[in-house]
């Protein structure tokens, strides 16, 4: 078993992609029971998989790094993230011209 690591040294790396993006995926379910968020860092363990398993001799097995949920976010924080920030600015706008008012 050894061997295969001195064999492979970046199938290490692409394991630790995929023990950041189990970790990333256990804190998302824990947020939601308590009501305090803390972050993990998005697409971290997803991209260390894809690299490590891309410069490996087992390039089939990059495609785990889909099951970072991070992925699945990127498009919707790209695409609805700004809108949904701007809105509530303005909101905040109409409020605190109205207080001053």
């Amino acid at each position: 078993m050894g061997d295969f690591f001195t064999k492979n040294p970046s199938v290490i790396i692409a394991l630790i992609g995929l023990l950041l993006s189990v970790l990333n995926l256990v804190n998302l379910l824990k947020n939601r029971k308590r009501d305090h968020y803390v972050s993990g860092i998005p697409l971290f363990g997803g991209l260390l998989t894809l690299i490590g398993f891309l410069l490996s001799h087992h390039k089939i097995w990059a495609l785990l790094c889909f099951a970072d949920y991070s992925w699945l976010m990127l498009p919707y924080a790209l695409i609805f993230g700004g809108k949904k920030k701007n809105d509530e600015k303005k909101e905040d706008d109409r409020e605190n011209e109205d207080s001053e008012r």
